[in-house]
């Protein structure tokens, strides 16, 4: 299948899977909700493994695997602190700084770099995260850029998109070890482990309650299994910038799923911002 058209499927996905999140997340503390999250996901993806051939691991596997965990329990922890404390017409935006980041980590790790259209594309896609936060152009030019840090919801979905820009290239290479479905259930297991231990000195309870999934969080799990292994699929065919881009279609679904579901405000302004991305993203599709 077309490496576009997986990414699409990914990005709807993404923003559904982000509302059932969410909703689970206001009644719970987010980083035991992640680990149920990811805890459901990893069980749907060994299943689509198990349905597959064998796989072969090769000797870097074992490393990425274990960078790739640290990484994943990290970004997840403050993925859902993020989503716990804003809009998601707010903060699901931030992700969109992801290729940016691309343009530094990508030719580090991988020795990719973006043809002059993919560049343009990104650069829409950025813009477009400015455009979000237009109103607070009361505050000056730099208002909407300043409101980027200074709302906590925000700031800490940038943090995800940095370590995700060094994630997607570690996910490049380790399914390059192994095979995208294996890798894709591998490194959610690991992060599932890594977000076990980051929590162990914390648990509010019984350790019983640790392994709890609620059924919007087994939804989750499973829309982000079928993403993973689009994502996955995706990867090998084009730069890892790219699909990532492509993939961050998902703030313009989770924008308007914001207003929608949880009643989010200013969707004139966060909208328009949504389509400049969209726009940057056809622009990668085509030109890039």
């Amino acid at each position: 299948m077309n490496w576009f058209v997986l990414s699409c499927v990914t990005a709807l996905t993404q923003a559904v899977k982000d509302t059932f999140l969410k909703r689970s997340l206001n009644a719970m503390d987010a980083a035991m909700g992640m680990l149920g999250y990811c805890l459901a996901a990893s069980a749907c993806l060994w299943l689509a493994v198990a349905a597959g051939p064998p796989v072969t691991l090769r000797p870097g596997y074992w490393w990425l695997l274990l960078l790739g965990g640290v990484l994943g329990g990290v970004t997840y922890w403050l993925y859902g602190l993020a989503l716990k404390a804003g809009d998601l017409s707010l903060t699901l935006p931030m992700l969109a700084f992801t290729p940016l980041f691309l343009l530094v980590t990508s030719p580090l790790t991988v020795g990719e770099f973006p043809e002059p259209g993919g560049l343009c594309g990104i650069a829409l896609v950025v813009g477009g995260a400015y455009v979000l936060n237009l109103r607070e152009r009361r505050h000056g030019l730099l208002g909407p850029i300043r409101a980027l840090v200074t709302n906590a919801g925000s700031r800490l979905m940038l943090a995800v998109a940095v370590i995700w820009s060094i994630g997607a290239n570690i996910d490049k290479l380790g399914l390059a070890e192994s095979s995208p479905l294996f890798w894709g259930a591998s490194v959610y297991t690991a992060t599932t482990l890594a977000l076990a231990v980051g929590m162990a000195r914390r648990w509010p309870a019984p350790p019983g309650r640790f392994f709890r999934v609620t059924w919007p969080l087994a939804v989750a799990g499973l829309l982000e299994a079928v993403g993973i292994v689009c994502q996955m699929q995706a990867l090998p065919l084009t730069q890892v910038s790219y699909v990532i881009a492509v993939k961050r279609l998902s703030i313009v679904f989770g924008v308007l799923l914001g207003a929608a579901v949880f009643r989010e405000p200013d969707l004139r302004h966060r909208l328009p911002g949504a389509l400049l991305m969209v726009a940057g993203v056809f622009f990668i599709a085509v030109f890039g």
